[in-house]
Formats: C-alpha cells, sequence, structure tokens
C-alpha cells in the first residue's frame, strides 16, 4: 500500500518521507489551494474508469466540479452520495450543481451524511476531513486528508458507497461494515462506518487506554462523555495529552474540554480565524486516528462517517510535528480562555463572510467584530 498523508494548516505532511510548510488562506477560497484539493483534482484528471463519492456536499469549488465533468465527458463513470435533510435540503449552496451533471443519492434523513471520500477507479482512496467547499479544500479551515493507493482498502470503502448508492440504506439501516487490522505493506490499517462501527468502542477506545506516552487530538467538536473519562484516566497515569479545539465547538454547552482542563489535562481553543476542522487523534508515536467523524455522540452513534485507525510509526511522528507547530502558534491564553470564534481576536473572522458562530450575524454585523 502506498499512503500518503496532507495536511492543511501550518504545516503539510505531502509524501512519507517529505515535510513541507504551508501557510494557509488567510480567507476563503473559491480556487481549490489546499495540497489535498490539488491531488484530488490530479486522482479525478487520471481516473480512467470510474469515481464513486459521499460527500457533506459543494460550495465554491468549480476546480474540483470542472474536474469531475471533464472525467465524465471522456467516459468515466461519476456517481456520488450527499447529505440532505427530511426536506431534500443540502448545507452546502452549490450541491445542486452535482445533480445537474451526475447521478446523486441522497439520504433524506435528520442524522447528517458527513462522510468525505472519494474512491478512484476501483484502486485509490482520498478521505479526510475536509469538506469540497471554499473553507475545506479551498483552505481557510485546519483538515487533514488520506490518499491511499491500495486495491482492498479501495473495495472496503465502496461496500460502505454501494450500502448508500444502490440499497439506499443509511444510518442505522446499514449492514455493519468494519475491517480491523488489515496489514499493508508498511501499516495495519483498520476501517469503522458509524453508525453501526460503534468506532469509538470497537476502534477508537483501545488506543486511548492502551497508550503510554502521550495523545494528541486536533479536533472540531469534542462532547463525547466516555472518552473524556478515558482521557483522564489516562492522564492520571501519566500520559501527556495535548488537546487543539475548535472555537466554535467550545462554546457549545456539551463541550467536555472544562471538565477535561479541570483535571489537569492541556486543551488549546484556536484562534485562527477557520475552523479547527480536524477530527484525528496521534498516539505514541505509532497510531494516527483520521476520517470525518467529530468526538461526539451523534457522530458515533447516529451519522453516517468513515474513520481510518493506522499503525505507522512514520507518520504517527510527522503528524506529530505537524501537532506541535499548531499547538506552539496558539497564545498559551487559550489554554485558559476562549476566543470568540468571530471577534477581533480571531484571524480575519470578521472579514471573512462566513458566520463562524452561526449566531445568524456575520462580520460587521456579529457584535464580537465592532
Amino acid at each position: 500500500m502506498k499512503l500518503f498523508i496532507l495536511i492543511l494548516l501550518t504545516l503539510t505532511l505531502y509524501a512519507k518521507e517529505s515535510l513541507y510548510l504551508h501557510i494557509p488562506n488567510s480567507l476563503p477560497s473559491t480556487n481549490t489551494t489546499t495540497s489535498f484539493g490539488k491531488e484530488l483534482i490530479k486522482l479525478i484528471d487520471n481516473a480512467s474508469n470510474e469515481i464513486s463519492f459521499a460527500i457533506y456536499g459543494l460550495r465554491g469549488q468549480d476546480n474540483i466540479l470542472d474536474a469531475l465533468i471533464e472525467a465524465q465527458k471522456r467516459g468515466v463513470l461519476v456517481q456520488g452520495v450527499v447529505d440532505s435533510d427530511t426536506h431534500n435540503k443540502n448545507y452546502y449552496s452549490d450541491t445542486k450543481q452535482l445533480y445537474k451533471y451526475f447521478k446523486i443519492v441522497s439520504d433524506h434523513k435528520s442524522a447528517i451524511m458527513h462522510n468525505k471520500f472519494f474512491v478512484i477507479d476501483r484502486s485509490i482512496v482520498w478521505t479526510g476531513s475536509s469538506n469540497v467547499s471554499d473553507t475545506g479544500t479551498g483552505g481557510y479551515n485546519a483538515n487533514n486528508a488520506l490518499i491511499i493507493s491500495d486495491v482492498n482498502i479501495a473495495n472496503v470503502y465502496l461496500e460502505e458507497f454501494h450500502q448508500m448508492f444502490y440499497e439506499k440504506k443509511f444510518n442505522t439501516h446499514k449492514d455493519l461494515l468494519t475491517y480491523e487490522n488489515i496489514q499493508t505493506e508498511d501499516s495495519v490499517v483498520s476501517i469503522y462506518f458509524s453508525p453501526k462501527s460503534n468506532t469509538y468502542e470497537n476502534g477508537i477506545q483501545e488506543l486511548i487506554k492502551n497508550a503510554k506516552q502521550y495523545i494528541y487530538i486536533p479536533i472540531f467538536y469534542l462532547t463525547h462523555k466516555g472518552l473524556a473519562q478515558d482521557l483522564i484516566k489516562a492522564k492520571q497515569r501519566g500520559v501527556e495529552i495535548k488537546i487543539i479545539l475548535d472555537a466554535t465547538a467550545a462554546g457549545n454547552k456539551y463541550s467536555v474540554h472544562r471538565l477535561l482542563r479541570e483535571k489537569g489535562i492541556d486543551v488549546k481553543v484556536e484562534n485562527f480565524g477557520g475552523k479547527m476542522h480536524i477530527k484525528s487523534i496521534i498516539v505514541d508515536d505509532k497510531y494516527i486516528v483520521s476520517g470525518s467523524m467529530n468526538l461526539t455522540k451523534s457522530g458515533n452513534s447516529k451519522n453516517d462517517e468513515n474513520t481510518i485507525i493506522i499503525k505507522n510509526s512514520d507518520l504517527a511522528q510527522q503528524y506529530k510535528k505537524y501537532f506541535l507547530k499548531l499547538w506552539s502558534s496558539i497564545p498559551i491564553i487559550y489554554l485558559h480562555n476562549h476566543p470568540s470564534p468571530e471577534g477581533l481576536e480571531s484571524g480575519k473572522s470578521c472579514v471573512d463572510g462566513i458566520d463562524n458562530d452561526f449566531n445568524n450575524y456575520t462580520d460587521s454585523k456579529d457584535r464580537s467584530c465592532i
């Protein structure tokens, strides 16, 4: 298996042996500026037979949309799954363009179809935390992505895709798909699909309980109570724990970071402007956890999500360097305080055109920006 990890914010890991510095966009971009977004376009451009994707939606990424259209014109089968609510609406404004050009299936559920993956020619998988949007692949949010060239791994993701696309099975109506300890050339890979896999208890929890040196978590939402208790126990047995949490998520009344801070665990709240959108864990220079699932009850038990756990020391150590660089970039005051996700202390959040705190007020109309 050839495995690459692509991470955007202050530092980009692009290929297993190479480390690249990357300066992120200070604002959302309709151009696909991220390394992993550009790699996705390359994969689409090189596809010869089939592209199957499951994404939350589409906004402001015509580069990727145009690549898919061109692929279809040259005879590639392009088909996808997207989220929709009970009124058949999608969060992202350009999702309707996908219906215009391709065969698209959606869930029509209150629980969300939150996957972000592409399978190219039944042999390559692109997956991670990034949405196909001006803030995701466009580069404003912190995200990560994995590119895996392996037929067996691709078939795993296609099984999940087929349940949704062909069988119209979503959420708890899906069949259980869990693939653990897949041995590849240089890694051991386990793949879980929420909600049937019970991803936290069956996959992540063992890593937390067996951690001996450190647990680093860059994360969007953090409300999972079971994880909080396991992290506290890890801290008590001497494991170093550091968490970077999104500023919007820090305002959620169910966020467990307050409890974790009370128990002596270091949690920094980001002040980037864009979101800390990564859903990931690094453990002991051995394991990385990545995918679409937030560490929440809904992510684990309601939504359609994919999570991949990789045992690979080289990747874990590269990811650790990225995390620590990111950690150092956040002022120490935010170990205790919460910057407003839309305010003068958070990058260019007051001029980015995004309602970062979801209060229906944007930029100068938001009190925090005055």
